[in-house]
């Protein structure tokens, strides 16, 4: 028997709202729309007053860009389904934070999936960090992290603490510079397409290294050498691309 949650739909487009209200109206009885809005200083003062469970929020509204509203709040206790246009920025940030989002023009049933997945985590306790790790990345400087999570806990890293991932097939294990290792469900492939435009580069199909941390690296024995004391094995494939990286950084 799932719980009976309450939600907030923050959107400027009337008709949008009016769309997402009458979808969940008609797809769920325990979930309670107990107010909408669509402007900034409006969502503020009716989450304050309903204290939702749950809010359906647009990134651009007409007064502004709603992370300046999850910024004004010192805790986030509410879950949130972001809805979006297309923005590169906006969307690593969100992959990089773990979090998820709808695009629009969007599909009812991802919305309707969406919702179903609050239902089944709103007590996650570690969502805020999660939610504080995506306004940190979306600052224009500063260092980005990334949430890693796995089935005992979340931890928030920032890229420039990754020495290097490691691939187990569909595992992936991080090492850092504070000589921890974290095991997440989630394939090398996927970190690969995040962080490739962020100083990471593929040597090998099992290893995923910061260019950053290369101290040494050995032609003959096809093995760079990362923070001193990582010897990683390089694939014959990518020893040419490796090389004019060096050239080019250092």
């Amino acid at each position: 028997m799932s719980i009976s949650l309450s939600c907030i739909i923050i959107e400027d487009d009337h008709g949008t709202r009016d769309m997402i209200r009458e979808l969940l109206e008609r797809s769920f009885d325990d979930i309670k729309i107990v107010a909408e809005a669509s402007e900034i200083e409006e969502a503020k003062k009716k989450i304050i007053s309903y204290q939702p469970d749950f809010v359906i929020l647009d990134i651009n509204l007409k007064d502004g860009n709603s992370f300046e509203l999850l910024r004004s709040f010192e805790n986030i206790q509410f879950k949130i389904i972001f809805v979006t246009s297309f923005s590169t920025y906006a969307i690593e940030a969100f992959r990089f934070s773990a979090i998820d989002y709808v695009m629009k023009p969007f599909d009812p049933q991802v919305l309707l999936q969406a919702v179903e997945k609050v239902q089944k985590e709103h007590q996650n306790e570690q969502y805020q960090l999660q939610i504080r790790s995506l306004l940190d990345n979306l600052q224009p400087s500063g260092d980005k992290k990334i949430v890693l999570k796995n089935a005992d806990a979340i931890y928030v890293v920032p890229l420039a603490e990754i020495i290097y991932a490691k691939s187990d097939n569909n595992y992936t294990t991080f090492f850092t510079k504070d000589q921890r290792e974290i095991l997440v469900s989630r394939s090398l492939k996927r970190y690969e397409e995040d962080l490739k435009n962020h100083s990471f580069f593929r040597v090998h199909q099992t290893f995923l290294i910061n260019l950053a941390y290369i101290t040494s690296f050995y032609k003959k024995r096809e093995e760079v050498i990362l923070d001193q004391k990582h010897a990683i094995p390089v694939a014959q494939s990518k020893k040419k691309a490796l090389l004019h990286i060096i050239d080019t950084l250092f």
